[in-house]
């Protein structure tokens, strides 16, 4: 398996040794998905996905939460599988300090949630409305963590990377998409059907 992890990263790196191959990616994103996934190293079955970008070529792949912390020294998912399974249990429970950042740097959540949750993060007592209002972000945390959310963001990237070589397209339709998916954490059933629409028309793969 770790054979398989690295030639596949290998090849979609620029360097073609290992050591240098794994120094070229970041994480990106992480989501857990409840239909079961298989590992870039061939493993199956997993659920917490970790998203990864290549700094040099803009190259994408998806690896277990495990091979990406064993393997490429990767641990940004681990917080946030862990604050997924907490609030999945108890959408009481706070998401930890660096997941708030995350999400927020994502622009998962607005400007006014975050600076809400930073502010009762700690708080014991909340009183009805702000509990409301905690279990609303904490909903869209795994709302934006979830395989639904990722499968859409995957389509709209697609058609903007088309996009970058076809300058006579017009983006403003799909950015509004991203927009409204990083805002809501998904799409709704007419903005995903406009989306592939315009992939099946295009002949966009």
């Amino acid at each position: 398996m770790h054979f398989k992890l690295t030639e596949e990263i290998i090849s979609l790196s620029d360097s073609r040794t290992w050591d240098f191959a794994k120094l070229e990616w970041d994480f990106e994103f992480a989501y857990y998905s409840e239909e079961l996934q298989t590992c870039l190293c061939g493993h199956f079955p997993i659920k917490n996905i970790c998203v990864i970008r290549n700094k040099r070529n803009s190259n994408q792949t998806e690896v277990g939460n495990c091979c990406i912390n064993k393997f490429l020294g990767i641990e940004d998912g681990n917080k946030i599988f862990t604050s997924i399974k907490k609030i999945k249990e108890d959408n009481s429970k706070s998401m930890s300090a660096v997941v708030i950042d995350y999400i927020y740097s994502k622009n998962g959540i607005s400007e006014f949630e975050y600076n809400f949750y930073v502010d009762i993060h700690r708080k014991r007592n909340l009183s009805f409305k702000q509990l409301e209002i905690k279990k609303r972000i904490n909903n869209k945390f795994l709302a934006f963590t979830s395989y639904e959310t990722n499968s859409h963001f995957n389509r709209i990237k697609l058609v903007l990377k088309w996009a970058e070589n076809n300058s006579w397209f017009d983006k403003s339709f799909v950015l509004s998409l991203k927009k409204s998916c990083e805002r809501n954490g998904k799409l709704t059933e007419n903005q995903r059907l406009g989306l592939e629409n315009i992939i099946t028309k295009l002949k966009i793969e």
